[in-house]
Protein backbone atom coordinates (compact mmCIF):
# COMPACT_ATOMS: atom_id res chain seq x y z
CA UNK A 1 0.00 0.00 0.00
CA UNK A 2 1.70 3.45 -1.14
CA UNK A 3 1.75 6.00 1.20
CA UNK A 4 -1.05 8.28 -1.10
CA UNK A 5 -3.52 4.90 -0.44
CA UNK A 6 -3.00 5.28 3.39
CA UNK A 7 -3.95 8.33 3.57
CA UNK A 8 -6.84 8.14 1.11
CA UNK A 9 -7.67 5.56 3.67
CA UNK A 10 -7.22 7.21 6.67
CA UNK A 11 -9.33 10.24 5.40
CA UNK A 12 -12.48 8.12 5.45
CA UNK A 13 -12.34 5.76 8.05
CA UNK A 14 -11.68 8.80 10.15
CA UNK A 15 -14.48 10.50 9.06
CA UNK A 16 -17.24 8.52 7.60
CA UNK A 17 -15.83 5.79 10.38
CA UNK A 18 -16.04 8.44 13.48
CA UNK A 19 -19.65 9.14 12.62
CA UNK A 20 -20.72 5.84 12.34
CA UNK A 21 -19.12 4.61 15.38
CA UNK A 22 -20.21 8.06 16.87
CA UNK A 23 -23.44 7.33 16.39
CA UNK A 24 -23.50 3.82 17.36
CA UNK A 25 -22.46 4.84 20.74
CA UNK A 26 -24.96 7.98 20.80
CA UNK A 27 -27.80 4.99 20.67
CA UNK A 28 -26.26 2.40 22.72
CA UNK A 29 -26.38 5.73 25.45
CA UNK A 30 -29.64 6.88 24.53
CA UNK A 31 -28.51 10.37 23.51
CA UNK A 32 -29.50 9.64 19.48
CA UNK A 33 -32.29 7.88 17.99
CA UNK A 34 -32.16 4.66 16.14
CA UNK A 35 -33.25 5.14 12.28
CA UNK A 36 -32.20 5.77 9.20
CA UNK A 37 -31.02 9.66 8.97
CA UNK A 38 -30.44 9.55 5.12
CA UNK A 39 -33.84 8.93 4.32
CA UNK A 40 -35.93 10.34 7.62
CA UNK A 41 -33.68 12.57 8.76
CA UNK A 42 -34.23 12.25 12.07
CA UNK A 43 -31.03 13.82 13.21
CA UNK A 44 -28.05 16.07 12.42
CA UNK A 45 -24.86 14.70 12.30
CA UNK A 46 -23.28 17.90 14.63
CA UNK A 47 -26.06 16.48 17.20
CA UNK A 48 -24.87 12.94 16.98
CA UNK A 49 -22.04 13.60 18.22
CA UNK A 50 -22.21 16.47 21.30
CA UNK A 51 -22.92 14.16 24.13
CA UNK A 52 -21.71 11.15 26.26
CA UNK A 53 -18.87 9.19 25.19
CA UNK A 54 -20.27 9.92 21.52
CA UNK A 55 -18.90 13.44 21.50
CA UNK A 56 -15.41 12.70 22.78
CA UNK A 57 -15.30 10.24 19.91
CA UNK A 58 -16.72 12.78 17.39
CA UNK A 59 -14.42 15.61 18.04
CA UNK A 60 -11.24 13.66 18.15
CA UNK A 61 -11.76 11.50 14.85
CA UNK A 62 -13.09 14.39 12.86
CA UNK A 63 -10.00 16.86 14.02
CA UNK A 64 -7.88 14.04 13.62
CA UNK A 65 -9.36 13.33 9.72
CA UNK A 66 -9.08 17.17 9.45
CA UNK A 67 -5.46 16.78 9.46
CA UNK A 68 -5.46 14.43 6.84
CA UNK A 69 -7.83 16.10 4.55
CA UNK A 70 -4.38 18.45 4.30
CA UNK A 71 -2.32 16.16 3.46
CA UNK A 72 -4.48 14.77 0.64
CA UNK A 73 -4.89 17.65 -0.71
CA UNK A 74 -1.16 18.36 -0.73
CA UNK A 75 -1.09 14.25 -2.07
CA UNK A 76 -3.52 15.32 -4.62
CA UNK A 77 -1.29 18.09 -5.79
CA UNK A 78 1.74 16.52 -6.30
CA UNK A 79 -0.12 13.94 -8.33
CA UNK A 80 -1.31 16.77 -10.95
CA UNK A 81 1.94 18.91 -10.85
CA UNK A 82 2.95 17.14 -14.20
CA UNK A 83 -0.12 18.18 -15.99
CA UNK A 84 -2.07 21.16 -14.76
CA UNK A 85 -0.92 24.73 -13.76
CA UNK A 86 0.42 25.75 -10.68
CA UNK A 87 -2.22 28.82 -10.46
CA UNK A 88 -5.07 26.30 -10.35
CA UNK A 89 -3.58 23.59 -8.27
CA UNK A 90 -3.06 26.52 -5.58
CA UNK A 91 -6.56 27.29 -5.82
CA UNK A 92 -7.39 23.99 -5.23
CA UNK A 93 -5.46 23.70 -2.23
CA UNK A 94 -6.45 26.92 -0.78
CA UNK A 95 -10.16 25.96 -1.01
CA UNK A 96 -9.49 21.98 0.24
CA UNK A 97 -7.34 23.65 3.22
CA UNK A 98 -9.29 26.41 3.89
CA UNK A 99 -12.37 23.42 4.30
CA UNK A 100 -10.29 21.33 6.79
CA UNK A 101 -9.63 24.25 8.72
CA UNK A 102 -13.45 25.09 9.23
CA UNK A 103 -14.55 21.42 9.93
CA UNK A 104 -12.07 21.77 12.47
CA UNK A 105 -12.56 24.81 14.44
CA UNK A 106 -16.07 23.77 13.73
CA UNK A 107 -15.81 20.54 15.72
CA UNK A 108 -13.75 21.56 18.15
CA UNK A 109 -16.36 24.41 19.98
CA UNK A 110 -18.72 21.21 20.50
CA UNK A 111 -19.57 20.69 23.82
CA UNK A 112 -22.27 18.21 25.79
CA UNK A 113 -23.86 20.93 26.91
CA UNK A 114 -25.95 23.07 24.23
CA UNK A 115 -26.17 25.93 25.91
CA UNK A 116 -22.32 26.02 26.36
CA UNK A 117 -21.21 25.86 22.46
CA UNK A 118 -20.37 28.64 20.30
CA UNK A 119 -22.82 28.38 17.26
CA UNK A 120 -22.24 30.87 15.53
CA UNK A 121 -19.00 29.58 15.02
CA UNK A 122 -19.83 26.26 14.67
CA UNK A 123 -22.67 27.00 12.01
CA UNK A 124 -19.74 29.17 10.09
CA UNK A 125 -16.76 26.48 9.83
CA UNK A 126 -19.51 23.54 9.07
CA UNK A 127 -20.67 25.47 5.88
CA UNK A 128 -17.34 26.82 4.85
CA UNK A 129 -16.13 23.21 5.09
CA UNK A 130 -18.93 22.07 2.82
CA UNK A 131 -19.03 25.16 0.45
CA UNK A 132 -14.90 25.19 0.06
CA UNK A 133 -15.19 21.59 -0.20
CA UNK A 134 -17.52 21.34 -3.26
CA UNK A 135 -15.47 24.63 -5.09
CA UNK A 136 -11.65 22.11 -4.47
CA UNK A 137 -13.65 19.33 -5.45
CA UNK A 138 -14.72 21.04 -8.78
CA UNK A 139 -11.66 22.20 -9.23
CA UNK A 140 -10.13 19.19 -8.85
CA UNK A 141 -12.54 16.73 -10.55
CA UNK A 142 -11.43 19.56 -13.94
CA UNK A 143 -7.87 18.92 -13.91
CA UNK A 144 -8.16 15.51 -13.26
CA UNK A 145 -10.34 15.69 -16.23
CA UNK A 146 -7.66 18.09 -17.92
CA UNK A 147 -5.09 15.73 -16.93
CA UNK A 148 -6.96 12.50 -18.37
CA UNK A 149 -6.62 14.14 -21.84
CA UNK A 150 -2.69 14.57 -21.81
CA UNK A 151 -2.13 10.64 -20.62
CA UNK A 152 -2.51 10.42 -16.99
CA UNK A 153 -4.08 6.84 -15.56
CA UNK A 154 -7.61 7.86 -13.44
CA UNK A 155 -8.98 4.46 -12.41
CA UNK A 156 -11.65 6.23 -10.47
CA UNK A 157 -12.66 8.78 -13.19
CA UNK A 158 -16.34 7.72 -13.54
CA UNK A 159 -17.00 6.90 -9.90
CA UNK A 160 -15.53 10.73 -9.57
CA UNK A 161 -17.86 12.12 -12.35
CA UNK A 162 -20.48 10.06 -10.51
CA UNK A 163 -20.07 11.75 -7.08
CA UNK A 164 -19.42 15.27 -8.71
CA UNK A 165 -23.00 15.33 -9.90
CA UNK A 166 -25.06 13.83 -6.66
CA UNK A 167 -22.68 16.97 -5.14
CA UNK A 168 -24.12 19.57 -7.39
CA UNK A 169 -27.37 17.96 -8.05
CA UNK A 170 -28.00 18.26 -3.92
CA UNK A 171 -26.73 22.09 -4.15
CA UNK A 172 -28.61 22.64 -7.44
CA UNK A 173 -31.97 21.14 -6.36
CA UNK A 174 -32.00 22.58 -3.03
CA UNK A 175 -30.43 26.19 -3.69
CA UNK A 176 -27.40 25.75 -1.05
CA UNK A 177 -29.05 24.66 1.73
CA UNK A 178 -26.66 25.63 4.81
CA UNK A 179 -25.56 24.00 7.65
CA UNK A 180 -27.80 25.85 10.72
CA UNK A 181 -28.05 25.30 14.83
CA UNK A 182 -31.54 24.01 14.06
CA UNK A 183 -32.43 22.17 10.25
CA UNK A 184 -35.69 20.96 8.90
CA UNK A 185 -35.60 16.82 8.02
CA UNK A 186 -34.97 17.39 4.27
CA UNK A 187 -31.63 19.67 5.12
CA UNK A 188 -30.25 17.19 7.74
CA UNK A 189 -30.97 14.41 4.99
CA UNK A 190 -28.75 16.60 2.70
CA UNK A 191 -26.12 17.08 5.30
CA UNK A 192 -25.75 13.12 5.51
CA UNK A 193 -25.47 12.51 1.57
CA UNK A 194 -23.43 15.43 0.93
CA UNK A 195 -20.88 14.19 3.50
CA UNK A 196 -20.94 10.93 1.99
CA UNK A 197 -20.54 11.90 -0.71
CA UNK A 198 -17.18 13.49 0.16
CA UNK A 199 -15.90 10.98 2.13
CA UNK A 200 -16.44 8.35 -1.10
CA UNK A 201 -14.21 11.24 -3.00
CA UNK A 202 -11.52 11.18 -0.48
CA UNK A 203 -11.29 7.33 -0.50
CA UNK A 204 -11.55 7.17 -4.83
CA UNK A 205 -7.86 8.08 -4.87
CA UNK A 206 -7.31 4.72 -3.76
CA UNK A 207 -6.89 2.94 -7.04
CA UNK A 208 -5.26 6.23 -8.73
CA UNK A 209 -2.69 6.32 -6.00
CA UNK A 210 -1.30 2.52 -6.41
CA UNK A 211 1.71 3.87 -7.81
CA UNK A 212 2.01 7.38 -7.07
CA UNK A 213 5.48 9.18 -6.97
CA UNK A 214 4.80 12.01 -4.50
CA UNK A 215 8.85 13.03 -4.61
CA UNK A 216 9.35 16.03 -7.38
CA UNK A 217 11.44 15.13 -9.38
CA UNK A 218 15.18 17.43 -9.53
CA UNK A 219 15.73 19.20 -12.26
CA UNK A 220 19.01 18.37 -14.79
Amino acid sequence: MSFGQQIALLCFLLSMGTIAVTYGVAIDQGTAEICNPFFDGCTDITHTGMKGDGGFIFRGGMIAACAFFVVWWQIMAVWLRQYTGALARGAMQLFGIVAAVGLLVGTAVLLPEKDAVRWGVHVRGANLFFQGMLLALTINYVLIWKARRRGLLVPSFGFKTLLMLCLWGLFIAFAGVTVGVEMSNGKRIIEWWATLFIGFYFISSWPDWRSVRLMAESGG
